[in-house]
């Protein structure tokens, strides 16, 4: 009787494929996971290559926004200076056209005498006129008083103001004046303007 031979298997061989299996998934996950980090890689260098352009792009619009916005302010102000000269120019020739000239080339001065008055306690006799048209702080103020032949003449300092040009009031002791009418005129002038006032006239009794 011839005895059977039982087989068993070789388990070196079967060790030797199981290392093989395992190094070869070792494998293919190195190279899944470099291919993964190396598309990661690519991906974020193109995100931020393309940021960086947007940036850019942003960066140079507001510049551009800027000059633009300061053109108009540069145009603004240019513009109101030219307004203001406008005005200045509107302003002069009003005003030279408001006061004429005489046939001299002096502006004719609109001389203003106020009606003069009595003050009875110190018997005096006070005379004031103003320019109305001219500011000037240098100038001659001459009041001129008349009686048929008697006469009296008194120079006055100019008193300038914002608005116009004052002649200093005359103050006369009526004892100082004969009796009967008196008649009054102002007479101004300066380098610039000359004017005859309008004659008032008062009694003295």
């Amino acid at each position: 009787m011839v005895a059977k031979t039982k087989k068993y298997p070789n388990k070196q061989s079967n060790a030797g494929r199981t290392i093989l299996k395992i190094f070869g998934w070792i494998l293919l996950v190195a190279i899944i996971s470099f291919g993964a980090l190396t598309g990661l890689k690519i991906y974020r260098d193109s995100k931020i290559a393309k940021d960086e352009g947007v940036r850019d792009v942003n960066t140079a619009d507001v510049d551009n926004d800027s000059v633009k916005s300061a053109e108009p302010d540069k145009d603004k102000k240019t513009t109101q200076g030219n307004d203001a000269k406008t005005k200045t120019d509107e302003l002069e020739k009003q005003q030279a056209k408001k006061v004429p000239r005489n046939e001299n080339g002096l502006k004719v001065a609109n001389v203003v005498l106020n009606e003069p008055y009595f003050i009875e306690e110190n018997k005096k006799v006070v005379v004031s006129s103003t320019i109305t048209n001219v500011v000037e702080t240098e100038g001659n103020c001459v009041y001129i008083f008349t009686n048929g032949p008697l006469s009296l003449t008194k120079k006055m300092k100019v008193l300038p103001n914002a608005k116009n040009t004052v002649c200093e009031a005359v103050v006369l002791d009526k004892d100082s004046l004969s009796a009967g009418q008196w008649k009054v005129r102002l007479e101004y002038k300066s380098n610039y303007s000359e004017g005859v006032s309008e004659t008032q006239t008062f009694t003295i009794q």
